[in-house]
């Protein structure tokens, strides 16, 4: 399996037979295989997550599934996407089956706009499980009250309260220096309900220092990824 990170929250994760393709925003994009199957996940449509150049990928291919949360406008995204390609508009909490359950997807519900993704690919025997929060994270602020910063922590806990104990091959989760003195809440919080085999940090704003700066205040963390250049494929 292959992790390209692309830029903000946007990355690419190959396996044997699918490419998933998570909030897109910017960076470069490979040339897809045509054998691998391909689906686009949109968390919101937030600019940051959202960019329209995705449906140029339909262009001399088949079959490009494209699963978005239903705050993007269904009618443009309709005009822009051919008939041969499936168009899933999700909302949270609910359960997905793609592709003959080759895929199932599971939605929770954002503490800021649309929904986070858990996918689950069936290649065989074999099970690749994905977790990409979107903007679903402990957004606590230092100008806000202390009620607004109470409420979103009870909210943000009950999602992640739905994924206790689950496992996860690779997770995407935010880490946004913006939020200073609470910028790594939503992480600890994630790493303490969850297990994955690699964290990739996101939504860092072109400031990836401040994954070297969790590590080092968080010494026992040993399966987050250090991000450096956009870009950058890993392999597992």
């Amino acid at each position: 399996m292959k992790i390209t990170y692309l830029g903000h929250s946007g990355f690419l994760a190959e396996t044997k037979g699918h490419y998933l393709l998570f909030d897109y925003y910017t960076g470069k994009l490979p040339v897809f295989l045509p054998e691998k199957k391909l689906i686009v996940f949109v968390s919101h449509s937030h600019q940051d997550h959202y960019n329209k150049e995705i449906y140029a990928l339909q262009h001399g291919r088949q079959g490009i599934t494209y699963v978005l949360s239903k705050d993007i406008r269904r009618k443009q995204a309709e005009e822009l996407i051919g008939k041969e390609h499936e168009l899933l508009f999700v909302k949270a909490h609910e359960v997905y089956r793609l592709e003959e359950d080759e895929a199932v997807v599971e939605t929770l519900r954002s503490t800021d706009a649309g929904v986070a993704y858990l996918v689950t690919v069936s290649e065989g025997d074999k099970k690749y499980r994905f977790y990409h929060a979107g903007d679903l994270n402990l957004w606590k602020w230092a100008e806000e009250t202390k009620a607004h910063n109470n409420n979103m922590e009870a909210n943000f806990r009950r999602e992640m309260d739905r994924i206790r104990g689950r496992r996860f091959d690779i997770a995407f989760v935010p880490l946004d220096p913006r939020q200073e003195e609470f910028a790594f809440d939503g992480m600890d919080i994630f790493l303490e309900t969850a297990e994955a085999k690699a964290v990739f940090p996101m939504h860092f704003w072109k400031h990836p220092e401040i994954i070297r700066t969790y590590l080092a205040k968080r010494p026992q963390v040993k399966n987050m990824v250090s991000l450096r250049e956009e870009g950058r494929t890993y392999e597992f």
